[in-house]
Parts: C-alpha cells; sequence; structure tokens
C-alpha cells in the first residue's frame, strides 16, 4: 500500500501544476510559448541560445543595400526597416532592441501550425513584444492537448528522462523545407525562379525535392544530436557576397560530398570538364517562368521614377551562364571573367536593374553601367521628391537639380542613373534524367551546331569544342551505390 500512495501522492503533485488547456509545464519543456528558457531548454541545448544570437541569419547587416529593395537606413530609419523585412527575421540581433527576441520555433515547429501572418503583422503594425507568441497560438494549443505530450511530460516526471528524448522531436525537430523555403525564403522567387513555394511544384521541378532532401542536408556545417552551432550552411552566392568578416562560403556540402554524390562519373571526357564547370551548369538547363508560389522572376526593373517598376519572364527560360568564383565585400551581384582564378561556369538569371546614384563615387561616374560598386544610391524618397513638374518621370536634369536640405544647392549635382545587369545564381531545381522541366545538358547543347550556348558571352570567339564534341555521349556511373541520404529523413 506505501508505494501505491507514493505514486499517488507523485501524480497528485504532477496534475496540481496543470495550467492552461491541459498542462502548463508541457508549454515550457516543449517550448510551446515561443519563449527560450534557460533552466528548461538550457540543460540539454547547453549554449544554443547564444549560438543562435551569433549566426549570419540572426545577425544581418541593416545598413547592407540592396538594388532590388533599394532601402535607404539613413533616410527611413531602423523601424522602418523592422517593420518591412523583420517578419522574415527570426528574431534577436537588431530586432532584441525592438523586443522581439530570437523564436526557435520559426524553424522548429513541427505542427505546420506556426502562423508566420500572424507574426508578420504583429511586426508591421509596431507589436513588437506580441510578435513571437502571436505565431505560437494554435500550435501551442495543439501541444498540449496532444494526448502523447501530455503523457510523455508526466512520464519524464517518474522516470527522468527517456520518454521526453524520442517524443521531443515531434513537437521542437529539426528544421523543414516548409519553414524554410515556403516562408522565409519565399522571397528568392523573383531572384532566382525557385519553384519551393509549392511543394508540389517544387517535386516536379526539382529532384533534390523528389527525392525527400531537407534543406539541412546541403546547408549543413557541424551538427549534433542535441546542439549545433546553427552556423547553416551556405556557399558564397552573387546575391548576398561575404562580407571580409564573414566568408562562409565552402561552409555547404558540395554535389560530390561524401555524404552525396560522392564516385559519381559521367564518363572520362565529361569528368574532364569539371575543373571549370559547374554540375549546376548542365542540371539546371531551364527555369520557371510564370506564376509561382511566391511571385514571379523578375527580368527587369526600375526605380528611376521612385517605384519599382517590373517586368517579369512569363515563359520558362534557360539561365545565363557566366564564369563565377564568389563575390567578397560590399558589391553588387557580379559575375568573373574566363581569366580569373579558380572561375567555374555557373547558371544565373540575370536581371536588368535601374536607380539613381548621386555620382561621389569615381568608379560610378565613370562606368555607371558596368561598375560592380555599390557607388552611393539616391534614397527613394528624394527620388520622388525631384519629379518638378509632376509628370510621373524623373529626368536627368530634375535629379540634379534637387535641393532635399533647401539650402539652396543641389544636393545631387553629379547624379547618374544605372542601368546594370545584375547576376543572381541559381542553385535550385536542378534537374535528372526523369524529373525536372527539361533534361539535363548533354554535349550536343554545348557544341556543335545545335548548341544553345554563348560562347561569345563566355570570352570564345567560337565554340572551344568544335562539331566533333557534340557526338560524345554521357553515361552516369557510381563507384558505389547511389547514396542512401538524399532518400531518408535526416539524421539530426
Amino acid at each position: 500500500m506505501s508505494g501505491v500512495a507514493v505514486l499517488l501522492l507523485v501524480a497528485a503533485g504532477a496534475y496540481s501544476s496543470l495550467g492552461y488547456a491541459g498542462n502548463d509545464q508541457i508549454a515550457s519543456h516543449y517550448m510551446t510559448k515561443g519563449e527560450w528558457s534557460d533552466t528548461v531548454c538550457g540543460g540539454c541545448h547547453f549554449d544554443v541560445y547564444e549560438n543562435v544570437n551569433h549566426s549570419y541569419h540572426v545577425q544581418v547587416d541593416m545598413d547592407r543595400w540592396s538594388p532590388l529593395t533599394n532601402f535607404d537606413l539613413e533616410t527611413s530609419g531602423e523601424e522602418e526597416w523592422v517593420k518591412e523585412f523583420g517578419k522574415y527575421h527570426p528574431g534577436g540581433g537588431p530586432l532584441a532592441e525592438y523586443g522581439v527576441g530570437v523564436d526557435c520555433m520559426m524553424c522548429h515547429e513541427q505542427y505546420g501550425l506556426y502562423d508566420f501572418d500572424a507574426r508578420a503583422e504583429k511586426i508591421e503594425n509596431g507589436e513588437y513584444d506580441d510578435a513571437n507568441s502571436a505565431a505560437m497560438v494554435n500550435s501551442s494549443l495543439a501541444a498540449r492537448t496532444n494526448p502523447i505530450q501530455f503523457f510523455v511530460y508526466n512520464a519524464n516526471l517518474l522516470t527522468p528522462y527517456p520518454l521526453l528524448i524520442v517524443f521531443h522531436d515531434d513537437v521542437n525537430g529539426a528544421p523543414s523545407h516548409t519553414s524554410c523555403a515556403e516562408k522565409c525564403h519565399i522571397r528568392n522567387v523573383e531572384k532566382s525562379a525557385v519553384s519551393w513555394g509549392s511543394e508540389e511544384t517544387y517535386e516536379e521541378f526539382d529532384s533534390h525535392a523528389e527525392a525527400g532532401v531537407e534543406c539541412a542536408e546541403c546547408h549543413h556545417t557541424e551538427g549534433f544530436i542535441i546542439t549545433s552551432d546553427h552556423q547553416i550552411g551556405r556557399g558564397n552566392t552573387s546575391g548576398t557576397p561575404d562580407l571580409p568578416e564573414s566568408h562562409f562560403d565552402d561552409t555547404m556540402r558540395s554535389c560530390d560530398d561524401a555524404a552525396c554524390h560522392e564516385g559519381i562519373s559521367h564518363g572520362p571526357f565529361a569528368d574532364s570538364h569539371m575543373e571549370f564547370l559547374a554540375c549546376e551548369a548542365c542540371h539546371i538547363p531551364k527555369l520557371p517562368g510564370g506564376e509561382l508560389a511566391g511571385g514571379k522572376p523578375l527580368k527587369t526593373f526600375s526605380w528611376q521614377n521612385g517605384e519599382r517598376e517590373d517586368t517579369y519572364r512569363e515563359e520558362d527560360f534557360q539561365p545565363a551562364l557566366a564564369w563565377y568564383n564568389g563575390n567578397f565585400g560590399d558589391v553588387l551581384p557580379a559575375v568573373d571573367t574566363r581569366n580569373d582564378t579558380d572561375v567555374k561556369v555557373t547558371p544565373f538569371n540575370n536581371i536588368t536593374g535601374t536607380w539613381w546614384d548621386a555620382g561621389t563615387d569615381s568608379e560610378v561616374l565613370a562606368n555607371p553601367n558596368t561598375s560592380i560598386s555599390t557607388g552611393d544610391p539616391i534614397p527613394v524618397p528624394h527620388v520622388k521628391a525631384a519629379d518638378a513638374d509632376g509628370d510621373g518621370e524623373v529626368t536627368v536634369e530634375e535629379m540634379q537639380a534637387y535641393d532635399a536640405d533647401g539650402d539652396g544647392q543641389a544636393d545631387y549635382p553629379n547624379a547618374v542613373l544605372r542601368t546594370v545587369d545584375l547576376y543572381y545564381q541559381v542553385s535550385h531545381n536542378i534537374v535528372s534524367s526523369d524529373v525536372g522541366i527539361a533534361d539535363p545538358y548533354t554535349c550536343k547543347d554545348c557544341h556543335g551546331s545545335q548548341a544553345v550556348i554563348d560562347w561569345e558571352s563566355l570570352g570564345y570567339v567560337e565554340d572551344p569544342g568544335g562539331e566533333s564534341s557534340a557526338v560524345k555521349s554521357i553515361d552516369v556511373s557510381y563507384a558505389r551505390p547511389r547514396p542512401v541520404e538524399v532518400e531518408t529523413e535526416p539524421a539530426f
């Protein structure tokens, strides 16, 4: 009888702590309130919160200018940046001073009930303190009333640890492509024509998606069962070049990584191309145009008259091929030349952008349309105000005569209108022989009379391979069986 009494007393103690919707302790242990707790979470996930805070996802540079957004921090202010871009940000970093902490559940919520729109609306309205919790209302209710989670937590009061470890990931598991792509990185559609906004479409267009590969399997650095450095692996992409202090290029897996396609061969002739040809150059032969989940891929944009005016790629299109070895520093999305060091032929979405520049950078002033310097972009509010005759079109004369501060002197006497070819690297929509909107390139696609490659743009006078190269064949083989990773759930 005494043993039964002890059990009843323990159970009574557990049930005495029950709170809203069934179990308030579940809310803490499974983080269903969307709040980090050093006491509850830190015991297992030691030092994780600090690691997340120092990741490049969190420590984004608010002052870094992009021609696509043309946001001027000095003119518009930090809070406007938070309201406009904070909905895509995981919290912490520049958002911390506005009361938006790191929201772990933005990536780790597993019910599929995280409400990104509710969080975004709170941030846009300046209701920062409530933003993270607003996203977790439905998910929190599901976790607190789930009988399995209720049982596991209370069983764990009697038996330390074992069941919690088994069921923890049902609530707070590893990020999925849904949380990465369909909400935060959905904005990449206009730059790189990714189709990941719709899981069904993406599986039709991308062989990795069709095989169930999760984002973190390729964007992978050091991963552990309990903790991780949270520095998501990435390459040095043209759209977000590394600043000197960051250098995160080469932190993600390559195609021939030991966990991916190590040992793959296309035959000795084709393999010899790998020294100067990125795998994506042949395996992204076309990109989808028209309306995709998240928008349309851009062809051109112009800020000439103070509002972004866009044209889109309405049909499926061939990406531009160019030499590339990574961009570093505060530069525009650009490519390299054939004679540069360690370059490979890489696919890009070539977008032509137009915007006003103050002309204070001598390089930009001399070569406004070919310089890769970001220069000194003129803030959009000033461009709008420069339209002196109110006809909706801003001319060079109007921009150069504009007096922003009313001191009687023109603020931008050297203003130039830049029209620049911007190169946004594409790395998704990978096709195979039976998945994708086109087949991978073969020899005849690059060489001979039927070639679709613009050799002149790559720095050649004519096809370097000649007509004879077009008759080669490509056979794919592995030194070992196809890696199992692309067919299974991630192991972390």
